[in-house]
């Protein structure tokens, strides 16, 4: 549509929107399985009035919103402690998984070229059972994506061929807790010990699973911490 020659009322934005929305999927009546979780009336509303808050911050200008700054800052480290991450754990907000696995893909080969500049052709390692969205940033970054089967039995990476895949210009192995398209989990304990063996980095894409997996693990406990094993195997 064009810029209107004159600007709309109130009204007319509101009905414009509502009328857009008209074919949405009602995902407040239960019935949606994945893209917007509901966090219950009470929730929601304070979730609208903080969001609206801070509507005008914008988070490029820490200076001018130290605000914004300092909620970023207690959500990592609130995320860091119920990953069990230590005090050298950090990390930032992004836009959505697919910015952060664009930012760990980036991360993995700007390393590399300082860590290893003997390797000029990078390549990760991934299942493929990985989010497309490694694909996009291996495309975006000039990291080669290699690709390797999956346990057609339990839908999860196969560590065995993620080894034989392991190149001299591999500097990136790849799994999910859980995976995008069945929502198992990866032998994540597997390939982060190959990982280590190799000197290679790992990136988890816990886009969904590394909250739900750290709060499932304290709720089978009964409040109590209990070892990962007991909750992701």
């Amino acid at each position: 549509m064009p810029i209107p020659p004159t600007g709309l009322s109130r009204e007319a934005v509101r009905a414009a929107l509502a009328a857009y929305r008209q074919h949405d999927v009602p995902w407040r009546d239960g019935r949606l399985f994945a893209g917007v979780y509901d966090p219950g009336a009470e929730v929601a509303a304070v979730i609208t009035e903080a969001y609206t808050d801070f509507l005008t911050e914008n988070a490029l200008y820490p200076n001018y919103f130290p605000s914004v700054l300092q909620l970023e800052n207690d959500v990592v480290r609130a995320v860091a402690d119920l990953l069990r991450g230590d005090a050298d754990v950090v990390g930032n907000c992004t836009s959505g998984g697919t910015e952060s696995i664009l930012l760990a893909v980036k991360t993995a080969r700007d390393a590399a070229r300082t860590m290893h500049p003997e390797i000029t052709a990078p390549e990760m390692v991934l299942p493929q059972t990985a989010h497309p969205a490694f694909h996009k940033a291996g495309h975006y970054l000039g990291v080669k994506v290699i690709v390797t089967p999956f346990d057609t039995t339990t839908m999860r990476a196969d560590p065995a061929a993620m080894r034989a895949a392991i190149t001299p210009n591999t500097i990136l192995l790849v799994a999910s807790a859980p995976c995008y398209a069945y929502g198992v989990i990866d032998p994540i304990g597997e390939i982060a010990a190959l990982a280590v063996e190799r000197g290679l980095f790992f990136h988890v894409d816990g886009c969904v699973g590394g909250i739900h997996l750290s709060i499932m693990r304290r709720a089978v406990s009964g409040g109590s911490w209990v070892s990962a094993s007991s909750v992701i195997t």
